[in-house]
């Protein structure tokens, strides 16, 4: 291998000052935004809103909307690409770079299997505050003036955060599982459009216990229900403050599965995981004893 890989592979020693995860994020950073995959994905959903916004402004001067409903409308789609965005670079965190051989490098270095887990994972949260950066200015010019900007801006930061975190967490405890980074990013976006198509239901669709339920349950449906409440029905969060409970419940969950299990396990080599070499060599040897003696 060559020396000048291993070298820009490997995380600066702790001498430096720094914690490791610390290292291990300036680096997925630096790989995810210079001319990467999430500076990509931000120009597309950049392209997006702008669009989005450009005819949600024409469609009102000929059929006035109110400016709130233009406002909430513009912050779930930051909220659902936003997910999808940190689904696809969370899937690639870990049976991408066991693919690509840059674990075997960072497990190298003095940094334990769990600061590499919470610097890659760190890392792929960074698409969120950028995107929800490049939606501010839409949302300005969507709300005319009107007082809800505020308060849609702070209450689309806390609850995008809250799914955004528990759906990224998902995507890496996929691809800590996944044998390929094919399988983990096609898992982690099918779970994400099951998590999505009820959310985009209409409200006729989820009467009764059953159906509210599963609403409150689905994180993205608890927070877009949320986010339609709070914003365009004028309702207080103390009346509807229980509709956190599945979005909280599904990031305690898979933040507890993610760095409580997988990430102390956490495995160099893609595929299944690979004996050492000893006791390879003893089954081999044992193994024409063993049909022989048949």
């Amino acid at each position: 291998m060559d020396d000048s890989n291993v070298s820009g592979a490997r995380v600066a020693p702790s001498g430096s000052g720094w914690p490791a995860w610390w290292l291990v994020c300036q680096r997925e950073l630096h790989e995810l935004w210079v001319g990467g995959k999430a500076l990509r994905l931000l120009l597309v959903y950049t392209v997006i809103v702008g669009g989005v916004s450009f005819v949600s402004v024409q469609n009102s001067l000929q059929d006035p909307t109110p400016p709130k409903e233009l406002v909430w409308s513009t912050l779930q789609i930051c909220v659902y690409v936003s997910v999808c965005m940190g689904l696809i670079i969370g899937a690639d965190s870990v049976s991408g770079a066991r693919e690509r051989a840059a674990l075997e490098m960072l497990l190298l270095t003095p940094a334990s299997r769990r600061q590499i887990v919470v610097g890659k994972f760190l890392a792929s949260l960074s698409p969120w505050p950028a995107a929800l950066a490049v939606t501010a200015p839409c949302l300005a010019v969507l709300s005319q003036g009107d007082p809800i900007f505020g308060a849609a801006l702070a209450w689309g930061a806390f609850l995008g955060t809250l799914v955004v975190v528990g759906f990224v967490a998902l995507a890496m405890l996929v691809s800590y599982w996944s044998s390929s980074n094919r399988t983990s990013l096609f898992v982690s976006l099918t779970l994400y459009l099951l998590f999505l198509l009820p959310a985009l239901l209409p409200g006729r669709a989820q009467k009764g216990l059953v159906g509210k339920f599963f609403q409150r349950a689905n994180p993205l449906a608890a927070v877009d229900q949320l986010l339609e409440r709070l914003l365009v029905n004028n309702n207080t969060f103390h009346d509807y403050r229980s509709w956190l409970q599945g979005p909280l419940s599904f990031l305690i969950l898979v933040m507890g599965l993610l760095f409580l299990y997988a990430a102390p396990r956490l495995r160099l080599y893609p595929g299944r995981v690979r004996l050492p070499r000893l006791r390879r060599v003893r089954i081999a040897r044992g193994l024409p004893v063993a049909i022989g003696g048949k």
